[in-house]
């Protein structure tokens, strides 16, 4: 296929460009149409854990009482802090688990304050630091309500990653031998698919239907009533959700993002994007440039996000961020 213009984010020194950021990027409606894209659709890419609505799904569907501040911990990457870290304790309670039971690995907290607080205590980080363990926590629930055993749950053999990837597929619109299997860093399967498929499974969190559409429903409410669980203090999902209506937003590793938009002019949407080189400092540039490309209106606030110009550490204006989203319009 003929692939189109690519967006880019492009940081400049003075007037002379020094750095570039090419993202390709897909809008799907609720109907599973093509609406808009740059650069190639059919990229496929892992959204790494822009995934996690979807790895939340079985549990959503198994516990549709869960409190939603639980639920919505289940999709976060977190940023470690004391907020984050009681509520993945109440849902590894839930399944008679506990810390050692979790597979995801260990690593500092995201937040400054509380990874540096560890390090003033003398204390080291836990497996509950990570910012994937509320996902785990949750996996273990899963298993759990499903009379799946809870052992080897990170395997892509073990019925609920099987699960997931179907679930993938059937909210993507694939086949299930288009979704490829990795290994994610918390170690439980990525899922890699065209990104048309990606914002196709987030216009489906806009606009959920069929089977799984109450499990969605609760999703998209969870991380609407909690943004600061799904990732924390001065991080993109939780400054941006709010300042949009009926946006329900998820990145992933690797400047991938996800986002479900409930109230847009053409009515609820799905967007995938994925920066090629992983440059996360993208990410923001081109989510406020695609909602104003939507015809989303952009507050000062949520310009604050995405400022372009560029300022040294002595505070002296040194350059200018300048986004290019040439959209195609179906």
């Amino acid at each position: 296929m003929t692939i189109d213009a690519v967006g880019q984010v492009i940081y400049t020194r003075g007037q002379q460009p020094e750095s570039q950021h090419d993202v390709h990027l897909a809008v799907m409606d609720a109907r599973g149409r093509l609406l808009a894209h740059c650069g190639n659709p059919e990229l496929v890419t892992f959204p790494r854990s822009s995934s996690k609505p979807v790895q939340a799904l079985p549990l959503a569907l198994a516990a549709p009482e869960l409190p939603l501040d639980e639920l919505a911990i289940a999709c976060a990457s977190h940023a470690g802090t004391p907020q984050h870290l009681a509520v993945v304790e109440r849902l590894l309670a839930r399944s008679g688990s506990s810390v050692a039971d979790l597979r995801c690995g260990t690593h500092p907290p995201f937040d400054p304050e509380t990874a540096a607080d560890l390090i003033r205590r003398g204390e080291k980080p836990t497996p509950l630091h990570h910012n994937c363990s509320g996902k785990h926590a949750g996996m273990l629930l899963a298993c759990t309500l499903m009379d799946w055993p809870r052992e080897g749950y990170t395997e892509p053999d073990h019925p609920l990653q099987r699960r997931i990837r179907e679930l993938h597929a059937e909210l993507a619109g694939l086949a299930l031998d288009e979704v490829r299997v990795g290994t994610d860093g918390c170690s439980v399967p990525a899922f890699a698919l065209p990104l048309s498929g990606a914002a196709r499974i987030f216009a489906g969190l806009a606009a959920p239907s069929g089977e799984s559409a109450a499990g969605l429903e609760r999703i998209f409410q969870a991380m609407r009533a909690h943004p600061f669980l799904i990732a924390g203090p001065e991080r993109l999902d939780t400054t941006l959700m709010p300042l949009v209506p009926g946006l329900a937003a998820k990145m992933g590793a690797e400047a991938f993002y996800g986002l479900a938009l409930r109230q847009t002019p053409h009515g609820p949407l799905g967007v995938a994007f994925k920066v090629i080189d992983g440059g996360e400092r993208a990410r923001a540039h081109i989510a406020l440039a695609l909602l104003e490309a939507l015809g989303l209106p952009l507050t000062q606030e949520l310009s604050a996000l995405a400022p372009s110009t560029q300022f040294n550490w002595a505070g002296r204006e040194v350059g200018r961020v300048q986004v290019r989203l040439p959209l195609i319009w179906a």
